[in-house]
């Protein structure tokens, strides 16, 4: 307790981990709405791959439209498709 007392740099706040939860807990709350559980668990994905490409600093939209052009390699090796590895895997499959 009180790390920012005893730790150099600590940080006085944990906003950015607030937000973060702040995301799910829209995400949840919205999740009610949806018209079955399956749309519900997609609408969840969606909002973890968005918000897991905005942290990354990668353009979510971007990133997104990759994913769907290239859903085989996708499927094959999901690894080499998270958001900080895009480019890279856009560069070798546009190679081949």
């Amino acid at each position: 307790m009180f790390a920012f007392l005893r730790v150099a740099g600590a940080p006085l706040d944990n906003n950015c981990v607030e937000r973060a939860l702040k995301l799910m807990i829209r995400q949840r709350t919205a999740s009610v709405f949806f018209a079955s559980v399956y749309r519900a668990t997609v609408g969840s994905m969606l909002a973890s791959v968005v918000a897991t490409a905005g942290a990354a600093g990668v353009n979510v939209l971007d990133d997104l439209v990759a994913l769907q052009q290239h859903r085989t390699a996708v499927l094959q090796n999901p690894a080499a498709w998270l958001p900080w590895n895009v480019a890279q895997s856009l560069t070798v499959v546009q190679a081949t």
